[in-house]
């Protein structure tokens, strides 16, 4: 029996900029690449400067061949955009290192090969705080354009802050939104001119297409800047992430309908999903994903990659394209996210190439004006969903050439909270 869905995979070259995910790949051959702060699965991608921490970098290249990877490090601004200032002013060491640790996968029938480096090591040590993208190369390849690009923070902890959620906002009442209210506290750290020296950018889930930037204080007092009563902070609540589990090629898991294998290939496909009216209560993971098989101990090298179908029971809509979201597509809208629609069949499908394990995802709808993101066309929005919102507060001193970050904080919407 073959798949129902129609397979596509497609893959576009993405630039790193202030609509980027924490980490994206331009090569249909470089898959599920993972940051992990001190081996802690799930962790935020930021480190602390001059400390002990370290950042795990790691990737799949889809073939026992080896190939010669090198990696180069960029110092970045708030917006994710090249700063303006010299490699060695951030950077102590040498750029353009290979990747000098790989493994072959075991007993997989798609053959990988699982690329791991750190930072910092012998040859690179981070100097200054702020943003930093970590672009890698194959230089088996004759392009100036990276297979994956990873992007990552150091963190000088300079201020406090201390932020709340709630789903009582400025334009509705315990309905479909939830609103953000922080304060920052510099203390005796040198801000000339607070208002526009101190740079707040806010972050829904670790989502980059509904990011909050150039927000002003809505009040100033002493060394305390509050933003509160900000519309700008008052974000679509949305539902709890839908889930699936594929930890055995052999054996379909949670909202798995069949698994088929086909000429080598393992084709799973998911039950059918449709809109959701309510709110669902399950825990969800908020949008990530986590690798794991059944079948080995070492699921970095022992978890197959699998085909997965997902099907969306919805009718045709102009106007716009549904998406797939979540850390199994970067939280990026594009051609690979997009779901096509089958007009003999009558529903949105698409296909992705995972590696097995437990996924989080949902739908989203973007207009063809691409100037928003929305959620409530299929999986709705509710007050009391579990989001978790981050906050990273930069610090750009009048006259510097690059931002520095001097704070984050992280504070999660759940109803027995509030």
């Amino acid at each position: 029996m073959m798949p129902r869905y129609i397979l596509s995979i497609l893959f576009v070259v993405l630039s790193f900029s202030a609509g980027a995910q924490f980490m994206h790949t331009n090569s249909p051959e470089v898959r599920s690449p993972m940051m992990e702060l001190n081996g802690e699965w799930g962790s935020l991608p930021v480190m602390a400067l001059g400390g002990d921490d370290i950042m795990c970098f790691s990737f799949d290249e889809m073939s026992h061949t080896y190939h010669r990877f090198t990696y180069r490090v960029t110092h970045c601004d708030a917006d994710w955009n090249p700063s303006d200032i010299s490699e060695i002013d951030y950077i102590d060491g040498f750029n353009g290192m290979p990747i000098e640790e790989w493994e072959n996968s075991v007993n997989t029938t798609m053959l990988y090969t699982r690329y791991t480096f750190y930072l910092p090591n012998e040859d690179i040590r981070l100097l200054l705080s702020g943003n930093y993208k970590v672009e890698v190369f194959d230089d088996d390849e004759d392009s100036e354009t990276p297979v994956l690009v990873y992007g990552f923070s150091v963190v000088e902890p300079r201020v406090a802050v201390d932020a709340s959620v709630s789903g009582d906002t400025d334009l509705s009442l315990n309905d479909g939104q939830q609103q953000l209210s922080f304060v920052v506290d510099y203390g005796n750290y040198s801000v000339s001119s607070p208002a526009d020296e101190i740079i707040p950018v806010v972050y829904q889930n670790r989502r980059r297409d509904n990011a909050v930037r150039g927000l002003k204080p809505t009040y100033i007092t002493g060394s305390t800047l509050e933003y509160v009563h900000d519309n700008n902070l008052i974000f679509n609540a949305g539902n709890e992430y839908r889930r699936f589990e594929l930890t055995d090629p052999y054996s379909p898991g949670m909202n798995v309908e069949e698994i088929v294998a086909d000429g080598g290939e393992f084709h799973a496909l998911l039950y059918m999903d449709k809109r959701r009216v309510t709110h669902s209560n399950y825990i969800d993971e908020n949008g990530r994903y986590y690798v794991n098989t059944l079948e080995g101990r070492g699921s970095s090298i022992e978890a197959d990659y699998v085909y997965v179908h997902f099907a969306l029971d919805a009718s045709y809509r102009e106007g716009g394209d549904y998406y797939l979201l979540g850390d199994l597509c970067n939280n990026l809208m594009t051609p690979l996210s997009k779901l096509d629609f089958d007009s003999e069949a009558g529903y949105y499908h698409t296909t992705q190439l995972l590696k097995l394990g437990l996924y989080n995802y949902m739908y989203v709808w973007m207009p063809s004006s691409g100037d928003a993101v929305h959620t409530y066309p299929v999986e709705g929005d509710f007050y009391n969903t579990d989001n978790e919102y981050l906050i990273y507060i930069y610090h750009r001193e009048f006259g510097a050439r690059h931002d520095r970050l001097v704070g984050v904080s992280s504070v999660r919407y759940r109803l027995e909270d509030n």
